[in-house]
């Protein structure tokens, strides 16, 4: 395979880009331990992938490169868990191989052979080059705890076997002992990093789930129950509108009868079309490692009004918003999640707007504020509605709700996901202290 098809193959796999993007990030963290160790050829292959059989560079690329599984494949694979599963226990293999150009006629140990059986397949057949001498490899493996592996299969796709194979004279095995160690510790802490996050949300869902009415006790029918919430969440109020449109209005006739109310009904169609949209943009932001982008609190400030703006419009609603942020909180800056932020205040304002911008609703008003934490700096959204009942609150900061007909909580569950994806977070007081009314939710961002 080409290294071009190798290119195309990621592109058009979103599942494959993933995997290889969080490979790329592991073999970037070890590459400073590696310089010292010039033409090594490296090879990382994810043995728990469906998906990918490896991720490689050899000393003449510039940059590492995936290769995608392929039925033809599978006998290579299951030669890498093999000897994954064989060096598990010592966790490395060192080898010594002899010279190269009469490969055909030289035979090793079974594992020194699986070695270069894999290495052979991986590149179509050929290894990076004849080596003038002898050459050395060594086996790293890189397992994943079982309680990871069942907390995110993004994580688990990490877990593997890490190959480099260079020449006698470079790569001499007295440095491999060493190596062992050095790639060990940098790869526990790259799954730290990296595991942080994800862990933190699989305890965070679980705990929302805690105590609910109708319990699930296996974990992966949980996250199943997670994923059927989201699909639901995303299409069911786009399909109840427009199987209204199609059976209020089958033909033309009967939208010129009443051009005024079909439209009403098509902008509504619109706007949970674009919730929808939202909603996907956010669950794939949560996907991807955390993406923290410092801007001053004014800039964020500005972004609430512009979507308070743009959903009193929506909604023709009378509700007002009054800030009252001092000039030296809005100068400050904070890490925010800047490719969703607009989508974390949606979704609070679309419950407000549901709560208070009713016919007869008195107070329709919404107050932004802030306040200094010592890690954090906060931005108090406040509306003078109705107090949230206890039941209704208690949902709230459990965030996910099972078979509620007032709404999933996906929406709030997403904001406090994508919060403490950039360590921040989402807090919510009902009744305001002090008061006997309304809800004040606090966005808490991160000083830089």
């Amino acid at each position: 395979m080409s290294d071009a098809r190798r290119r195309r193959s990621g592109e058009d796999s979103p599942g494959l880009v993933l995997q290889y993007e969080l490979i790329l990030g592991f073999l970037q963290k070890i590459g400073p331990a590696l310089a010292e160790y010039p033409e090594l050829h490296m090879f990382y292959f994810p043995v728990k992938s469906e998906q990918l059989l490896c991720v490689y560079r050899t000393a003449d690329i510039p940059e590492p490169l995936p290769v995608e599984l392929r039925p033809y494949l599978i006998t290579t694979l299951a030669e890498a868990r093999q000897l994954f599963n064989e060096t598990l226990y010592a966790r490395f293999l060192s080898s010594y191989h002899k010279p190269l150009e009469d490969l055909t006629y030289q035979r090793g140990t079974r594992q020194q052979d699986m070695v270069i059986n894999i290495i052979l397949a991986t590149l179509g057949g050929h290894l990076p080059y004849t080596h003038p001498k002898a050459a050395t490899s060594l086996v790293i493996c890189c397992p994943i705890a079982d309680k990871l592996a069942t907390a995110s299969k993004r994580l688990r796709d990490l877990s593997g076997l890490l190959i480099l194979f260079g020449d006698e004279q470079n790569f001499s095995q007295l440095s491999h002992s060493s190596l062992v160690k050095t790639v060990s510790k940098e790869f526990n802490r790259y799954l730290e990093e990296t595991g942080q996050y994800a862990i933190q949300g699989l305890d965070f869902f679980l705990s929302s789930l805690i105590s609910q009415d109708e319990r699930i006790q296996d974990n992966q029918n949980r996250a199943l129950g997670l994923i059927a919430h989201m699909v639901v969440h995303r299409f069911r109020n786009f399909r109840q509108v427009a199987e209204f449109i199609v059976q209020e209005y089958p033909t033309a006739q009967e939208v010129i009868k009443d051009p005024e109310h079909y439209e009403e009904k098509i902008r509504a169609m619109k706007i949970q079309l674009n919730s929808a949209r939202r909603l996907e943009r956010q669950l794939q932001y949560v996907e991807r490692a955390p993406d923290k982008t410092p801007i001053t609190l004014g800039e964020l400030v500005d972004i609430v009004e512009y979507v308070f703006d743009e959903m009193k419009k929506q909604r023709r609603s009378s509700i007002e918003l009054e800030v009252d942020i001092s000039a030296s909180y809005r100068a400050e800056l904070v890490l925010t999640p800047q490719a969703v932020i607009e989508e974390v205040f949606y979704n609070y304002l679309e419950n407000v707007f549901r709560a208070i911008d009713l016919p007869d609703g008195e107070n329709k008003k919404l107050s932004l504020q802030s306040h200094a934490e010592e890690k954090f700096l906060c931005l108090d959204l406040i509306n003078y509605g109705p107090a949230l009942a206890p039941d209704i609150l208690e949902d709230v900061q459990r965030l996910v709700r099972v078979n509620r007909p007032s709404g999933s909580g996906l929406g709030m569950f997403l904001s406090a996901m994508i919060m403490r994806h950039v360590d921040g977070d989402l807090d919510v007081i009902s009744p305001i202290p002090g008061k006997d009314v309304g809800v004040c939710m606090t966005f808490k961002f991160q000083r830089t």
